[in-house]
């Protein structure tokens, strides 16, 4: 699964491989992350409702899967939609403004959105210690690991909020960066 970046005019060179990279790993760690949770929450949950079909007793730990893999399954795809440019946005001013201008407030934004996150996965480290104590009773798990979610889709964001920042330093076409392409989802 790569991410297409062909869209974006005027971007070459070193540099812009090296972001593509880094794009394609956070692309590819969090679709993993995203997949893999789904694919064990259905299979312990599948598991579980066959064992008391059969045997009228559950095995008890897959009714804690959705609490510990969720919130990975979740902040998983956060990170994809951001990879993809797909979360809703209002573009009217934006399309409004001449391209240095517009280049100006994407700028801004993702230092904003890149502060916000990493304060947020700051802001985690001390939820996890908080949550630390707190186990689940069938799998003697630590609710620290769903909340590691949380942190881990906050740096998610954060990183493509970076290396948003970056591309749009050296494209020619700063709209085209990040830009939504409704054809790619096919």
């Amino acid at each position: 699964m790569a991410v297409s970046h062909d869209r974006e005019h005027g971007v070459a060179g070193f540099p812009a491989t090296l972001l593509q990279a880094a794009d394609a790993a956070i692309f590819v760690a969090a679709a993993a992350v995203s997949i893999l949770s789904l694919v064990v929450l259905f299979l312990s949950l599948g598991g579980e409702v066959v064992v008391r079909y059969l045997t009228t007793q559950g095995m008890g730990w897959p009714s804690e899967m959705p609490n510990l893999l969720f919130p990975w399954l979740v902040m998983g795809g956060v990170v994809v939609a951001a990879q993809k440019g797909a979360h809703i946005s209002v573009t009217l001013l934006l399309d409004m403004l001449p391209r240095r201008a517009s280049r100006a407030l994407l700028l801004a934004m993702q230092l904003l959105v890149a502060a916000t996150f990493f304060y947020l996965a700051y802001i985690g480290l001390a939820v996890i210690e908080i949550t630390g104590s707190e186990v689940y009773p069938v799998t003697g798990v630590s609710a620290r690991w769903a909340y590691l979610a949380l942190i881990a889709g906050f740096v998610g964001v954060g990183l493509t909020a970076v290396t948003t920042f970056l591309r749009l330093l050296i494209t020619e076409d700063p709209r085209s960066v990040r830009a939504h392409v409704s054809e790619e989802e096919l």
